[in-house]
């Protein structure tokens, strides 16, 4: 069972015992996700548990990394923290992810900032490089510490923040939208309290801003044709579907949108879901649909990584095909589908009259 590799995550000693450790995660939570197989039926929260478990273990690994290279390389963490941004920060990775993270780092203006970022961006590099080894790939976005737009001070961080929220293009916000799930992980916590505040604050909740995200949610259409039947893309010549982008992707975005509109603590997309559909008042089996639907897409999500775990199949984690879902799956996906179109529905009365 995942839960049991803490001890061992624990008592490793040095990158190497660490990636060995990091990889019995996937191969421990994918025989989890064949045992849902074997029942007539998985609770939603069945699932958020075994993200939460599989995303907190993961948060262990990089702890014990961060921690490492700072003893190894005489780094004072006293004066830093390790950010986690996208999905490590909601809580909610499946069976394999890649990296995104930053550095934010004490500096007293500009110059001082400036001064410090290229032994700090150094350090951020060299985790980043310990982190793959231990199995998590380096992002293709290149939101990872190691990079420079990565890896700033707590002014730097929040203007670049601020700026997005007034002064973004919409292009921006859809890149820069991972970057609105953010928790603090390692080192002086202390550091990112201005960048979370800022996420809770009125500057996040502009009439403009909102407007914006809300159009990232709405510009990625529920892919359900007219007569409600699950609309496929042509892929490596079959039909496929995306569970993350046409799928999961769908309540991510309106839960970080709600998140920023009503001002809401939570981080994790049910949460925010169920917390968004209290300040909405949103009668509660509707709400319930909403929470559903996005476990339902996580398990499917997790079911399609557990077939292909090890294979070269895997960096296509987030497509399946067609003809390897069943009929369950198929119902359960146009339902999930249905519960998204609800949300879009909601989000179009409220920002697009």
């Amino acid at each position: 069972m995942p839960q049991q590799l803490r001890p061992v995550i624990d008592a490793a000693r040095g990158i190497d015992e660490l990636a060995d450790a990091a990889a019995r995660i996937p191969p421990a939570a994918a025989a989890v996700v064949a045992g849902w197989r074997d029942r007539s039926a998985t609770d939603a929260q069945d699932v958020q548990a075994l993200t939460s478990l599989v995303s907190g273990l993961n948060d262990e690994v990089t702890r014990r990394v961060v921690q490492a290279l700072a003893a190894e390389c005489g780094v004072d963490l006293g004066q830093a923290c390790w950010l986690t941004f996208g999905s490590q920060a909601r809580g909610e990775q499946t069976l394999v992810t890649d990296q995104d993270n930053g550095l934010v780092f004490a500096a007293d203006g500009e110059a001082e900032a400036a001064a410090r970022r290229p032994a700090w961006q150094a350090f951020g590099r060299r985790v980043n490089d310990a982190l793959a080894r231990c199995g998590y790939a380096l992002c293709d976005g290149l939101v990872m510490a190691g990079q420079p737009l990565c890896c700033l001070s707590p002014a730097e961080w929040c203007a670049r923040f601020e700026h997005w929220m007034a002064h973004g293009s919409g292009n921006d916000l859809f890149a820069a939208r991972i970057y609105f799930d953010l928790r603090p992980l390692a080192g002086n916590t202390a550091l990112a309290r201005p960048l979370v505040e800022l996420l809770r604050s009125p500057a996040a909740a502009v009439p403009r801003f909102v407007k914006q995200m809300a159009d990232i949610v709405l510009c990625n259409h529920v892919p359900l044709n007219w007569l409600g039947q699950v609309v496929t893309t042509a892929r490596e010549g079959q039909p496929m579907f995306d569970l993350k982008m046409s799928g999961t992707a769908l309540f991510v975005d309106a839960g970080r949108l709600w998140a920023l509109a009503h001002r809401l603590d939570e981080v994790g997309t049910a949460p925010r879901l169920r917390a968004a559909a209290h300040a909405l008042r949103v009668p509660a089996p509707e709400a319930a649909e909403w929470e559903a639907g996005f476990q339902a897409l996580q398990k499917l999500r997790l079911d399609a990584q557990r077939r292909v775990l090890g294979s070269a199949a895997a960096p296509q984690r987030a497509w399946v095909r067609w003809a390897d879902l069943g009929e369950d799956a198929r119902r359960d996906l146009k339902r999930a589908l249905r519960a998204a179109r609800l949300v879009q529905q909601r989000i179009t009365l409220d920002y697009c009259r």
